[in-house]
């Protein structure tokens, strides 16, 4: 795997812990940030007055469509479908023949449920001269990934680099140990710490290969992690580094959050105020491996 190959995976991963966190106009803004970086013609519908935004979130002339974003903090069936229904519904009437293709945007999970799935056929069915097309986090990791990489990285910020992993040395990971270590917060009570063959555990914990992909590079790091810990006078302190990062794996389990998401989480949650520094990344990233291969804190 080079650079441009491991930014991709990067870029992905960040793009689950956006969508997964956005909602709302939140959402919606960061929706258009997309748009308007892959398609030229995309115009963003501002609302105006009485009649709104014509049930419309953003505008393609090229190709007349007409996107609605959906991005609630609860996706809530019933009033999910009823939505479908009245936003296309609305469009229709407003934009008539310069709607062409109708786009449902939505982000909150990986599958639509069952009544959204079926208002959007019973709508395909009644209008079978126009395109009607949910995306969701697939469809729009398929927009972002034909970006260029400048394009990607404004969005999602610059991927770290495979070349700084045998740069990283204790001084980082002791820096990050300490941040986790002041988290006494966070702590609770975890089963004694057990190494598991780490492609198990990926396997066990329903991991894909994004996130594979940024474990593996990640490896010998975590032995370098392994190896301070292992120095360290205190014996319990190990155990209350996975303390933490077990309370806080508890805490987006518990919020609805996926595998990946989790596991993207703990390390930008790892890096702390140090996020936004690349030297960092692969420290905080051995840190999660290392834990993450060490015991079952991951564990449902």
């Amino acid at each position: 795997m080079d650079r441009q190959e491991f930014a991709l995976v990067h870029h992905q991963l960040k793009l689950e812990l956006e969508l997964f966190r956005l909602t709302g106009q939140s959402f919606q803004g960061f929706f258009e940030r997309i748009m308007q970086k892959s398609d030229k013609s995309f115009l963003v519908v501002k609302p105006s007055g009485v009649v709104g935004d014509w049930k419309s979130d953003g505008y393609s002339a090229d190709t007349a469509t007409i996107y609605q974003c959906y991005a609630p903090e609860e996706l809530t069936a019933t009033k999910a479908a009823n939505k479908v229904h009245e936003d296309f519904n609305g469009a229709k009437d407003r934009w008539k023949e310069k709607m062409k293709r109708w786009v449902f945007v939505w982000s909150s999970e990986r599958a639509l449920p069952p009544q959204v799935v079926a208002a959007l056929a019973e709508i395909k069915d009644k209008n079978p001269l126009l395109t009607i097309e949910p995306i969701g986090r697939e469809g729009l990791w398929d927009i972002v990934k034909a970006l260029p990489v400048s394009d990607r990285e404004s969005l999602l910020g610059v991927a770290p680099d495979l070349n700084d992993v045998p740069r990283t040395t204790a001084a980082e990971i002791q820096v990050l140990m300490k941040h986790l270590s002041s988290d006494r917060s966070m702590a609770s009570a975890v089963s004694d710490l057990d190494l598991t063959a780490i492609a198990e555990k990926l396997k066990r914990n329903n991991l894909s290969a994004v996130v594979s992909k940024t474990v593996m590079p990640a490896v010998p790091v975590a032995k370098l992690v392994r190896e301070y810990v292992t120095s360290m006078p205190d014996p319990a302190f190990s155990q209350a580094i996975a303390d933490v990062l077990a309370a806080k794996y508890a805490e987006l389990a518990g919020s609805g959050a996926d595998a990946d998401v989790i596991f993207g989480n703990l390390v930008e949650y790892v890096q702390g105020d140090r996020l936004g520094d690349l030297k960092f990344f692969w420290a905080a990233a051995g840190i999660v491996t290392h834990y993450f291969e060490l015991c079952d804190i991951f564990e449902r």
